[in-house]
């Protein structure tokens, strides 16, 4: 077949587009206190143990000297890890007495870099996509507080160095990896009568202090404690480091009660009366609900600037760990309207990032709550979100989204608004493509509801769905029409469906050119997934006009696009 007119101009167009490289991001999460004594002996056995290593477990009861050394080693031999440093704590998410490694994973990625529709939802694929960044790049990661050696011998990192940190001996470790154990006694510590101590505190540092005997999360961060002192917190704050009573945790900018000083505030907790610690979850509920749902309202408002979303998704992710641990505790006292108001403010999070121990866990309390509440909107859309992340997320058990979406669609009646009922609809669609059946009749309600609550983009993202789906289904001409009728003429998603009907109707001049239009969309805007499709459809026209120029050119791009170690085969993308 000869090539069609024109097509020197699109190996043209396809030439003069470039896919920006991402940006290396070399990590320094490990500080180095000068003013932090390690001990020379403790020194010189972690420096002994780790030559040639590639995996290294501390065991020292004290998890401050502990952390200090760790922090000495790496800040001491930095100059070996060019790719970087990495630092995790897993008691910051340590829920019910377990770490979650597929969490630990999660945030490694995105502090390698990893752009955030690329981060895996499933562990193993976490776990694969940090390999190959690893063997590309030497790093160092640091994972302290670890009780059991499955939490953390997935960040072994080769040719890297993987250094952890626990309470007592792992043996597992070497079960999986060839392990060094350093085992070292706690440097001796002075006896402190902390009564006395916190009674020579400032009035909003006691106050603090309290409190985190009664928050059920093991870390705090600014934002909640400026809730809940008002312009003291940051006093407070201060006094209870300078007191060196609170630490720096594991995520920046977060805090955690020193180990003896949080058992003593505990213990002080359980010492009042029933009333005061009712009314203490009370502060502290109301605290969280205020913080979650400013930041949700952010992320949600069509006037938020990219810099001000990530810095309010930023909040819901540091705090997701503490809301799930209050929502746990407020279930209790069945305040049921504040269960499922935390968990709906956490949708925007999990619209871009999911963490796989909390989306259940928040959702099921939520779904529970509005019920009990009689939330029927609530309950309806907790519903269609959990069917959502079952579905993304849940491979064990694909039969938990299509039982979530039944629940949801069981309510269509019931709810209050069409935009809600678009999204179940959406999500039954979905949940039927994915299962292998006919979505059709479903994309196609959710078309109608969308455009009956007027949301643009909904719309627009559901007839482009819709389109791909008409496609498919050897509709290319009702999918063609669909689409130049859609609300969202300039969706590069859009352009890409359009391209794949004049494909499948054979036009391939249009075809291209849709095509060459979202790759070069998408490379000004960074978007690697929409440049790969639209790479993908270019080379298949390629292929049927026998335009081998345009098809090596095609493949060249499509190899220079792997480089990418996070868009190498294996790597999942949500």
């Amino acid at each position: 077949m000869p090539n069609p007119a024109g097509s020197d101009a699109v190996r043209t167009l396809l030439a003069g587009i470039t896919l920006p490289a991402p940006p290396v991001v070399i990590p320094r999460q490990i500080g180095h206190d000068a003013a932090a004594a390690v001990p020379v002996e403790h020194r010189a056995a972690l420096e002994k143990a780790a030559v040639g290593a590639s995996v290294v477990a501390v065991q020292m009861a004290d998890r401050e000297a502990r952390r200090a050394l760790l922090a000495d080693w790496v800040y001491r031999n930095a100059a070996q890890f060019p790719g970087g440093q990495l630092y995790f704590d897993m008691d910051d998410v340590r829920r019910d007495g377990a770490g979650d490694p597929s969490v630990m994973l999660a945030c490694l990625l995105r502090d390698l870099g990893v752009a955030e529709e690329f981060i895996p939802p499933q562990f193993g694929d976490r776990f694969r996509a940090l390999q190959q960044i690893a063997q590309q790049r030497r790093i160092v990661i640091v994972v302290d507080g670890v009780l059991r050696a499955p939490e953390a011998v997935v960040a072994a990192c080769a040719p890297g160095l993987l250094l952890v940190g626990s309470r007592w001996r792992l043996d597992g470790l070497s079960l999986h990896a060839d392990t060094v154990h350093v085992l070292l006694e706690s440097p001796p510590s002075a006896d402190e009568d902390m009564d006395t101590l916190v009674q020579q505190l400032s009035e909003p540092a006691r106050a603090l202090y309290r409190l985190l005997g009664h928050l059920p999360a093991p870390t705090i961060g600014p934002s909640l404690a400026r809730l809940l002192l008002g312009v003291g917190s940051e006093e407070a704050m201060r006094h209870l480091t300078a007191a060196g009573l609170l630490v720096p945790a594991g995520s920046p900018g977060r805090f955690r009660l020193r180990d003896s000083a949080r058992a003593h505030t505990k213990d002080r907790a359980r010492t009042e009366t029933s009333d005061e610690r009712r009314r203490v979850r009370r502060q502290l509920a109301d605290a969280c609900l205020t913080m979650v749902e400013k930041a949700a309202a952010t992320c949600t408002s069509p006037d938020t600037d990219d810099a001000a979303r990530r810095a309010a998704l930023d909040v819901l992710d540091a705090e997701q760990h503490t809301v799930t641990t209050i929502m746990q505790m407020i279930t209790y006292d069945q305040w049921h309207r504040e269960v499922w108001r935390l968990a709906m403010a956490l949708g925007p999070l999990y619209d871009v990032r999911v963490h796989d121990s909390y989306w259940r866990d928040s959702h099921t309390l939520g779904v529970e709550a509005a019920l009990w509440d009689g939330a029927i909107d609530a309950q309806a859309e907790l519903r269609t979100r959990l069917a959502r992340l079952e579905l993304l997320c849940g491979t064990d058990h694909p039969e938990r989204a299509g039982k979530e979406i039944n629940r949801a669609q069981e309510m269509l009646d019931l709810v209050s608004n069409d935009r809600l009922r678009g999204l179940i609809w959406q999500t039954r669609a979905e949940v039927e493509e994915d299962q292998g059946r006919d979505p059709l009749p479903a994309w196609q309600q959710a078309l109608h509801c969308y455009t009956q609550a007027s949301y643009r983009a909904g719309t627009g993202m559901v007839s482009t769905r819709l389109g791909h789906a008409l496609v498919a289904a050897g509709r290319a001409e009702e999918a063609l029409d669909l689409l130049t009728r859609s609300p969202v003429q300039s969706c590069p998603d859009a352009g890409l469906a359009r391209a794949a009907a004049h494909h499948a109707l054979g036009h391939d001049g249009p075809a291209l050119a849709a095509a060459l239009n979202a790759a070069q969309y998408a490379a000004r805007h960074s978007l690697y997934r929409l440049y790969g499709s639209a790479l993908t459809l270019v080379a298949e026209v390629a292929e049927e006009l026998r335009d081998e120029e345009l098809l090596r050119m095609c493949r060249s791009k499509e190899r220079e696009l792997a480089q990418i170690p996070w868009l190498a085969p294996g790597s999942a993308a949500k």
